[in-house]
């Protein structure tokens, strides 16, 4: 008996179906009963292994937790550190310039107090034993005169640490002292001296002074001789400074560990913890407690020598700047310590946590686990008896619908089939106008609609290709001439001066940018320079680019030398604003050096602050922008005009925000901080060409394969008269 198509298909899906869900059924009933089975007798087993794995685990992420809040606790105390000798630094180049430059500063007498008070953050000086010997000459009176214009900033640095007793000094070659103090016990007392103090104190001798010098560097150093040894100890830290023959003496400041002992006892953790601090000489010199065997004491011993062999280890390690944790014995107690260096100071902080309380969190995740386990297989057992009944629920439902489905689906199926098939043949024989005339208001008659619809839209895309193509090829061509066009509008031929050096780089996102750049004499003597870049991109920024470019020119030319250039940026904003519906707006840094005094005038209209390089200290910073408002979008607003003096050497790097804001593979900027930073490691003194060519491959080290996101900019100017 010959079945037609409806009974085989039919008779096919049942078949599949009801094997497949027997298949399916058994051994999802038999890997049931398996696991089930398993769980069972694994459950002892899992539980102890995975009892043990966390122990293990806990153990390490307590001991890895501890190792880390060590190194966060040496880092802030490193930053305090950081804080303090930054002052320093502060303090070292003021008098520097004041001991380097002292024509420019006036004589200031500073309170002598073998014949005057002196009250609480008051500045005063005292002469060496040299002087007493030998006498005080007009020109050594002179320069400490001089210095006495540091008075302000000493009082002033003073003032942010007088809430408990400190002191900013200086120490000169001459041996005589500068200090100013604080004693916030009495206030509104004078400062008591010795006789010895006068006359006798000599500051080279003191070990502050000569640790500075001979690290010719900033140092810290421990008070032993001034320490007090209750809660709070104090420390200092020192630092040369320079006249115009090399070093003139050294600037110092010293201040109690507040700070440094509050991080210190915050970080213990347990019944029994504490912390501790550990200088390069294995001495402790900051502890939270106040007895035992770690307390700071002044000439205390060195822990690398210590009875307590695993102990010393750990302290050896400590003074090396090396970084972990270990198990130590202190006090009769067992602990683990960890450590963490502190490089500017090369002191090491260490935290000691009782073992027994690890223990104790250890034993309670165990029987956490062992708890969960056996949670775990009681509510599998539950789970596998209500699972096996409703499953076999589900097979006896699907087997009927299936049946049900497959007898309905199979005749509805059948019929329309051959009918669609033969009319899809023809369509794809190429007989486009072939309809397809099928009524089963399914999905197969949906199938036909489309097919119907398909051959329309052949139809129609076949006959707008060409036209499609024609017009994709005239805006390509477009495209090309419009880059052309304004590439041909930037300056090429950078001008060959004997007073500046000058060359820049434009480089668009797309065919066209709306980044530019301009450079034009407006007299023999005056150079205007422009950097801008338009708001967007494409052909919108490259129109409003070229209003730009032309307005700014034409203003500059003829109201510079009679307005000033705050009034040609004005006047410049508001043409463009005029008939601006599109609200287009650009950024502008515009700027006139005058060649023969190097007096560099500009206005920052909303632009990236330029980089200058100062060659006598061979040192880039950002220049110091005011905040302008950019050019477009509102008129009759005022502009600021700033100047500079560039010196011989000195050079201006400009550029627009896609060198700052350009983008990696990973949305990362490249952003103002690593320009700076490379401007310093860069050698500025570089033809321009090879200092442009280095910026640009630090910025593609940043972007790596991602695609340019912004028109990037350069544009370099050096002074050399």
């Amino acid at each position: 008996m010959k079945w037609n198509i409806q009974k085989r298909l039919l008779v096919l899906v049942l078949a599949a179906g009801i094997l497949s869900f027997l298949t399916l059924s058994g051994l999802s009933f038999y890997g049931l009963y398996a696991v089930h089975n398993e769980m069972k007798e694994m459950g002892d087993e899992v539980g102890k292994a995975g009892a043990k794995f966390t122990e293990n685990l806990v153990t390490y992420q307590l001991k890895k937790t501890l190792e880390e809040l060590a190194k966060a606790r040496a880092g802030f105390i490193e930053q305090r550190l950081g804080g303090f000798r930054s002052n320093i630094e502060i303090l070292s180049r003021t008098m520097t310039r004041i001991a380097s430059d002292p024509d420019d500063y006036k004589p200031i007498k500073l309170i002598n107090p073998q014949f005057e008070p002196v009250y609480n953050t008051q500045t005063y000086m005292t002469y060496g034993p040299d002087i007493k010997r030998d006498g005080l000459t007009p020109e050594t009176e002179h320069e400490l005169a001089i210095a006495g214009n540091i008075r302000v900033l000493l009082e002033s640095l003073e003032r942010m640490f007088m809430e408990y007793p400190s002191s900013v000094y200086i120490g000169t070659k001459h041996g005589c002292f500068i200090c100013c103090p604080s004693f916030p016990d009495k206030p509104n007392e004078p400062k008591p001296f010795a006789e010895s103090e006068f006359f006798d104190y000599d500051p080279r001798e003191r070990p502050w002074y000569k640790q500075a010098i001979a690290a010719n560097a900033p140092v810290f150093f421990e008070l032993d001789s001034h320490t007090n040894l209750g809660k709070y100890q104090r420390f200092g830290c020192s630092a040369p400074y320079y006249d115009r023959y090399g070093v003139a003496g050294v600037v110092g400041l010293d201040v109690p560990n507040v700070d440094i002992y509050k991080a210190i006892n915050e970080t213990a953790i347990g019944s029994d913890g504490f912390s501790f601090v550990l200088n390069k000489n294995g001495r402790v010199i900051f502890s939270s407690r106040t007895e035992g065997e770690l307390v700071a004491k002044a000439n205390g011993e060195d822990m690398r020598t210590s009875s307590k062999r695993r102990f010393a280890r750990a302290a050896s390690k400590m003074t090396r700047g090396e970084s972990g944790i270990m198990p130590v014995t202190v006090d009769g107690e067992e602990y683990f310590l960890a450590f963490a260096p502190m490089k500017y100071t090369g002191w090491s902080f260490g935290t000691l946590t009782l073992r027994k309380d690890i223990d104790v969190a250890v034993d309670k995740s165990r029987e956490y686990f062992i708890t969960q386990v056996q949670g775990f297989s009681s509510r599998l057992q539950d789970r596998y008896f209500i699972m096996t009944f409703i499953s076999s629920l589900l097979v006896i439902g699907l087997l009927y619908l299936l049946f049900i489905a497959s007898n309905k689906v199979s005749a509805m199926f059948v019929k329309p089939i051959h009918e669609l098939s033969d009319g899809v043949r023809e369509i794809a024989s190429g007989n486009l106008d072939k309809k397809l005339d099928i009524h089963t208001g399914d999905e197969i008659e949906h199938l036909a609609t489309c097919f119907n619809a398909m051959t329309d839209e052949l139809k129609a895309h076949m006959a707008n290709l060409t036209k499609v193509t024609a017009e994709k090829e005239r805006i390509a061509t477009e495209l090309d001439v419009a880059t052309e066009i304004q590439s041909g509008m930037l300056p090429k031929d950078f001008p060959v001066h004997e007073n500046f050096e000058l060359l820049a780089t434009m480089k668009p996102a797309k065919e066209v940018g709306g980044d530019f750049y301009d450079y034009y004499f407006i007299d023999e003597t005056h150079l205007a320079i422009t950097v801008a870049d338009v708001s967007g991109k494409g052909i919108p920024a490259a129109l409003f680019m070229v209003i730009a470019k032309t307005v700014l020119k034409n203003f500059t030319m003829s109201m510079h030398n009679r307005e000033g250039l705050a009034e040609v940026v004005a006047a410049s904003n508001d043409k463009l604003c005029a008939n601006n519906e599109a609200m287009m707006f650009v950024t502008a840094f515009v700027g006139v050096l005058d060649l023969q005094t190097g007096e560099f005038v500009f206005v920052n209209a909303g632009h990236n602050p330029p980089v200058v390089y100062h060659a006598e200290e061979n040192h880039c910073d950002f220049l110091d922008v005011k905040k302008n408002f950019v050019l477009g979008p509102m008129d009759e607003i005022p502009f600021a005009e700033q100047k500079i003096l560039l010196k011989p050497g000195d050079l201006l790097f400009l550029y627009t925000d896609g060198v700052t804001e350009a983008l990696n593979v990973n949305d990362e900027e490249y952003l103002p901080d690593r320009l700076i930073d490379f401007m310093n490691s860069t050698d500025c003194t570089a033809n321009l060409e090879t200092l442009l060519e280095n910026v640009r491959g630090d910025l593609s080290k940043h972007v790596g394969e991602a695609e340019q996101s912004d028109d990037i900019t350069m544009f370099a100017l050096r002074f050399n008269r």
